[in-house]
């Protein structure tokens, strides 16, 4: 038994439908005008309305419906006697699920009804299988990025600790070198071929420096760090988050922090490195130079930190995978940084941003909830 409630001015044939739908063992409301089937159907929430094409009154039948189904999702029946193909054409637009002729016919409103009903049930079960199969498809993408987190990160583990040790050594060995070549009297060596050699050594430790944070990066994806949260002012994160940044002379620095945001709740020391993370790559954006902005904000229930650079820009098919880890559009890296930073930034409670427009350059912005205590 469903409920079923019938729109229609002339109270002959809404007789004649209500005598029918109860015969058929359904519950029926009748309406005699859109407003009043308007008012009915909130109250009670037919599973189906019969509605005439050609209602009088301030809503027609087409207007009713498509008003109904915008609402209540719920399915139509037109009822018809004649029409003209401008108004057959309206009323396809509402997605009605068949129509029934006047003069009456019994068998064909019990055939009408009897497969509204079926095609709409068909309809709702066909959403409800979509919903699942998407439910379903988020719980195993779930489970593979688990698991591919953790492949990575006994990957991760057994490269870093193989790595850090020849780094260590390669470091002492290059600042060996340079005290050597500090340590050569004058006299004895030609100061142009000395500072060669010290800019030489320069170059190593840079290189030294940046496979160390590959490795730190990999060893930072791979492990479970729970954030040790604290009150930080954020003038001071960023400004230690561009301490471990080497910013280029043709690369200029603006930071804007508004005065309502002059603290923030979260591990420094992680968020410093999510920031220098975001910082080093809008430096790396901008091989010819130009300028970095970093932006804080207080929304409405978080504090907004971006990081905005003048470089290269990110083409928009790469914008939906540039968190995962291997995936980089750099010539150097392993694409470990930003999936960090979206770690670490989640492990806060929060989430990262960003828009990209190739050409112009990209913002990320690290959203972080605010503490509403």
């Amino acid at each position: 038994m469903v409920a079923i409630l019938v729109v229609e001015d002339e109270a002959v044939i809404a007789r004649d439908l209500a005598r029918l739908m109860r015969q058929m063992g359904h519950t029926v409301d009748v309406a005699h005008s859109g407003e009043d089937a308007l008012r009915t159907a909130e109250a009670g929430y037919p599973d189906l309305v019969i509605v005439d094409i050609s209602l009088q009154g301030q809503l027609n039948g087409i207007e009713t419906a498509t008003v109904l189904r915008e609402k209540l999702a719920v399915p139509i029946i037109y009822v018809i006697a004649h029409g003209d193909a401008a108004t057959m054409n309206r009323a396809k637009t509402t997605r009605p699920f068949g129509y029934i002729l006047k003069p009456l016919n019994e068998a064909e409103v019990y055939s009408a009804v009897e497969m509204a009903l079926y095609l709409h049930g068909t309809e709702q079960e066909l959403k409800r299988r979509a919903e699942h199969l998407e439910e379903l498809l988020e719980e195993k993408s779930v489970q593979l990025r688990e698991a591919e987190r953790l492949a990575v990160g006994e990957t991760a583990t057994l490269v870093g600790h193989d790595l850090r040790n020849p780094l260590q050594v390669l470091m002492n060995l290059n600042f060996s070198a340079k005290m050597t070549f500090n340590a050569i009297p004058s006299p004895f060596t030609n100061d142009e071929y000395k500072q060669k050699a010290l800019d030489f050594c320069a170059g190593v430790e840079k290189q030294i420096l940046y496979m160390d944070k590959i490795v730190s990066n990999l060893q930072d994806y791979a492990r479970e760090v729970r954030p040790v949260k604290r009150s930080i002012l954020v003038h001071e994160l960023i400004s230690d988050a561009l301490s471990r940044v080497v910013v280029p002379d043709n690369v200029t620095v603006c930071i804007d922090v508004d005065r309502d945001t002059e603290r923030l709740d979260g591990d420094p020391l992680l968020l410093s490195r999510v920031f220098a993370n975001l910082i080093q790559n809008a430096v790396q954006a901008m091989p010819r130079g130009g300028q970095v902005a970093i932006s804080a904000r207080k929304l409405a229930r978080e504090l907004a930190i971006s990081v905005a650079d003048e470089g290269t820009g990110i083409p928009e098919e790469d914008l939906k995978s540039i968190f995962r880890p291997l995936k980089t559009n750099k010539a150097q890296g392993m694409g470990f940084g930003l999936a960090v930073c979206d770690k670490t930034v989640k492990q806060h409670g929060g989430r990262v941003e960003v828009d990209s427009t190739v050409g112009e350059g990209s913002t990320f912005t690290v959203l972080l909830p605010l503490d509403t205590k």
